[in-house]
């Protein structure tokens, strides 16, 4: 059976928040005596714990545990160590206190592997998910390794599948989705980060046929260099790059309420 390591970002959290309020530091040793595991295995704990850090845009609680030469290991990338000093008083400074251990939903022994596996293999899990996952940063995080997964990590709309330019477009935006479709690849688009930004400008979007629609297929509105062209005019009529799955597509439901929003014509 797999490690979950998420129930171990679960035990650790409490005592970092802990060591953050009595200001002071903890070694890897410390922090895995504390809650068994070997302190080499710590890292992948720490981890979770950093990419939620991250995600929420939080002071980085991994700050605080070192090692022989008394700051954090080689995979710590939250903070500048340059500037280690003002990192542990940011996290020394945060009221842990008020905002909760994050990861209280591997008690049902859940795990990201088979949180995105059921994202992918039953998509209407998502509103059950969502409501047990109580982080949004956890939550995107969550939905862009099932687009990933379902979209064989190429965007749908160039191939494009260098895995760091590529992120989970919301088809119904987040704050018109409701639970149910906030974490469902149904209501989800893998695209380049250009993409992505002109999908969410209304500027590019895609058909029920799954084509691709550009605003301005003519390129009557400016000047287009010839990498304009190719990321936009060019892409217009072409079919989107969809999952082989036909349950995790997109819903034709979704794209209407997206292109509703945006104000696009049939």
């Amino acid at each position: 059976m797999a490690i979950n390591q998420v129930e171990r970002a679960y035990k650790a959290w409490p005592i970092l928040a802990q060591r953050a309020r009595a200001r002071k530091t903890i070694t890897y040793k410390e922090l895995g005596d504390a809650i068994g595991v070997h302190h080499r295995a710590i890292r992948f704990v720490l981890g979770v714990i950093q990419d939620y850090c991250l995600a929420e845009k939080i002071p980085p609680l991994t700050i605080l545990i070192i090692n022989s030469t008394g700051k954090p290991g080689d995979g710590f990338i939250a903070y500048d160590l340059r500037n280690f000093g003002d990192g542990l008083e940011e996290v020394y400074d945060f009221k842990w206190e008020e905002h909760g251990n994050p990861f209280g939903f591997s008690l049902e022994g859940l795990s990201y592997p088979n949180i995105i596996k059921s994202l992918v293999d039953n998509p209407d899990s998502s509103e059950d998910i969502y409501s047990k996952v109580k982080s949004r940063g956890i939550k995107q995080m969550l939905f862009r390794q099932a687009l990933l997964k379902a979209y064989s990590y190429q965007c749908a709309f160039t191939g494009l599948s260098f895995v760091q330019g590529l992120e989970a477009a919301h088809i119904i935006p987040w704050k018109h989705a409701t639970d149910a479709q906030r974490m469902d690849v149904r209501n989800g688009i893998l695209l380049n980060s250009f993409h992505h930004r002109l999908f969410d400008a209304g500027l590019i979007t895609l058909s029920s046929e799954y084509k691709i629609r550009y605003h301005d297929p003519n390129g009557s509105d400016g000047d287009y260099s010839k990498l304009d062209r190719l990321m936009s005019t060019n892409l217009h009529g072409k079919t989107v790059n969809l999952p082989r799955k036909i349950k995790n597509r997109p819903s034709s439901k979704f794209i209407a309420v997206h292109n509703r929003l945006h104000e696009w014509g049939e």
